[in-house]
C-alpha cells in the first residue's frame, strides 16, 4: 500500500510539474501573441499609410490583422495546455445555438465595418453627430468606430449602429452654418441691434461671404424679441467663431445700450373686499 501511495504522489507531482510548465508556456505564448498582434496592427497601418491608403481603411484592416494574430496565438496557447481540441469543438458544437446568438452582434458589427469601408459615408477626421453624441472620427476598429468628443472623451459606437441609424456629417462639405440667437427688449431699437450684429458678422474674417450672413427677427417671446444670426464658416473654425461671437455681441450690446432682458412675469393682485361688502 505504501508503494502504491508513493507512486500516486510521484505521478501527481509529475503531472502538476508538466501542467504548471505548460501553463507558464501558454501564458508566455498568449502574452507574446498579444504584443505581436499590436505590433502587426501598427505595422499594417504604417505600411498602408505609406501606400496612400485611406486612413480609415488602414485603421480597419489593422484591427482585423490584430484580431487574427490574437486568435492564432490564442489557439496555440490552448494547444500548449494539451486540451483535447476534438472534445472542445464538440462542446462548442453542442452549444452552437447559444454561441451563434452571442456572436450575432459581433458578426453584424464586422459586416457593418466592411460596409463603412467600401461605401465611405465618412472619413477619418470628419465631425459627426449621432444619437445625442458629437465627435471627430478617430479610427474604426473591427467591431466599433471611435469618436473623439470636443472635451477629449472617446465614444465607442458599434459599427452596426453607424450603418443602421441617422448620422449627421458636418465636415463632408467643408463648411458649417453657425446658428445664433439673442433676445433684446421690446423697447430696444431693432434696427440698431440688427446693424450691430451685421457689423460683427462682416468684420470677422472667419465668416464666409457666400452664403451671405443672415440677421433677422426670429421670434416674439413673452419678455423679449429674438434676433437670429446665421453665419457660414469653415468646419475647423466653428467653435472658435461661436465663442468669439458670443462675447463680441454681449460687448457690442452693452456699449450701444441694447438691453438683453431677463424673463419676467407680471402678477396682478385683486384688492381684498372691504368690510361689509
Amino acid at each position: 500500500m505504501g508503494v502504491q501511495w508513493a507512486q500516486f504522489w510521484d505521478a501527481l507531482w509529475a503531472w502538476l510539474a508538466r501542467f504548471i510548465g505548460n501553463l507558464a508556456l501558454a501564458a508566455l505564448i498568449a502574452l507574446c501573441g498579444w504584443q505581436l498582434a499590436r505590433l502587426a496592427g501598427r505595422l499594417t497601418k504604417k505600411a498602408m499609410a505609406k501606400g496612400r491608403m485611406d486612413p480609415l481603411v488602414a485603421s480597419f484592416i489593422g484591427s482585423v490583422v490584430r484580431t487574427v494574430v490574437v486568435l492564432i496565438t490564442g489557439v496555440s496557447a490552448v494547444a500548449q495546455l494539451q486540451v483535447n481540441i476534438t472534445s472542445l469543438v464538440a462542446a462548442l458544437g453542442a452549444a452552437g445555438l447559444t454561441a451563434s446568438f452571442a456572436l450575432q452582434g459581433s458578426l453584424s458589427n464586422f459586416v457593418s465595418g466592411m460596409q463603412i469601408i467600401f461605401t465611405h459615408p465618412f472619413k477619418m477626421g470628419d465631425y459627426l453627430a449621432f444619437e445625442g453624441y458629437e465627435g471627430t472620427v478617430k479610427r474604426i476598429e473591427m467591431l466599433y468606430t471611435v469618436l473623439a468628443t470636443f472635451d477629449n472623451k472617446e465614444v465607442l459606437v458599434p459599427n452596426s449602429k453607424m450603418t443602421g441609424s441617422v448620422v449627421v456629417n458636418f465636415t463632408s462639405n467643408g463648411t458649417r452654418r453657425l446658428d445664433l440667437s439673442y433676445g433684446v427688449s421690446y423697447q430696444a431699437d431693432l434696427a440698431l441691434a440688427k446693424s450691430l450684429l451685421s457689423g460683427l458678422a462682416q468684420g470677422d474674417p472667419r465668416v464666409l461671404a457666400e452664403p451671405a450672413p443672415v440677421v433677422a427677427v426670429g421670434e416674439l417671446k413673452d419678455s423679449s424679441v429674438t434676433l437670429v444670426m446665421k453665419l457660414w464658416c469653415r468646419q475647423e473654425a466653428y467653435w472658435d467663431l461661436y465663442y468669439a461671437m458670443q462675447e463680441a455681441v454681449k460687448n457690442a450690446f452693452d456699449q450701444a445700450g441694447v438691453q438683453i432682458p431677463y424673463p419676467q412675469v407680471d402678477v396682478h393682485l385683486d384688492a381684498p373686499p372691504t368690510a361689509g361688502a
